[in-house]
């Protein structure tokens, strides 16, 4: 995979509409390029979806990406999966924020490292506040929403 690069709240690179949100985090972890000017929208859901939530979550996630939107989502199994894979699918670009540090052994769920790698391969990148070797917890992944948010 990438390397992974590190960016902090006064950095260039980093997100305006981030950095108004509650607590934005110092230092983000990314891997893969991050570009300040996209036009994003973030999927979020359940992890134990319907079949109906599945087909919803690839249509509406890839028509955004064909339209021109970045995908942003939480890599988790469910919904985020879904609408990872919607634009991966069509080449297209997306972030995946991460509750976990970005290195291979922490990336969960491990069923999602060939989707992480994919969405490296397709342009898009990986993002997380937590450094390399940080396991996920039932913090950790409320944490990160507030970055899907921003």
């Amino acid at each position: 995979m990438d390397e992974i690069k590190t960016i902090t709240i006064k950095d260039k690179k980093y997100l305006e509409l981030l950095k108004k949100i509650i607590n934005p985090p110092e230092i983000l972890y990314v891997k893969g390029e991050l570009n300040p000017n996209e036009q994003c929208f973030a999927v979020v859901g359940t992890r134990m979806c319907s079949p109906y939530g599945k087909q919803v979550a690839l249509e509406i996630a890839g028509d955004l990406a064909e339209a021109g939107l970045i995908i942003v989502s939480g890599l988790a199994p469910g919904i985020d999966t879904f609408a990872h894979t919607a634009a991966v699918e069509r080449n297209k670009r997306t972030i995946a924020v991460l509750g976990t540090g970005l290195d291979e052994k922490s990336i969960y769920p491990q069923s999602n490292l060939k989707l992480a790698q994919r969405i490296l391969e397709t342009g898009g990148c990986l993002i997380s506040e937590y450094p390399p070797g940080t396991p996920g917890s039932k913090f950790t992944f409320p944490q990160r929403n507030r970055i899907i948010s921003g």
